[in-house]
């Protein structure tokens, strides 16, 4: 059986150290915490079909491969699994 891995050992001891909070410290660390200025989202870029088109146009071809290939390993399977047994 393998021993326990060292991370496991690690956070049991990072748990038993930590100390709880009082309600001071909690308080003047929400204090202390600066504040975000809202911003404005960012402006969206729209892509073209046809831009997405030439981007993506190897996809169709390497999924034919693939599939092709994938046809072509089930035929053989069949075709050995028949003359095997």
């Amino acid at each position: 059986m393998p021993k326990k891995s060292r991370k496991s050992r690690v956070k049991r001891k990072m748990r038993s150290s930590r100390k709880p909070l009082a309600v001071k410290e909690v308080s003047q660390r929400r204090q202390s915490l600066p504040t975000l200025a809202k911003q404005a989202p960012a402006a969206k870029s729209l892509v073209t079909r046809a831009e997405l088109a030439d981007r993506y146009r190897y996809v169709r071809s390497d999924a034919r491969r693939s599939l092709i290939i994938g046809g072509a390993l089930i035929v053989l399977l069949i075709v050995l699994g028949h003359f095997l047994t």
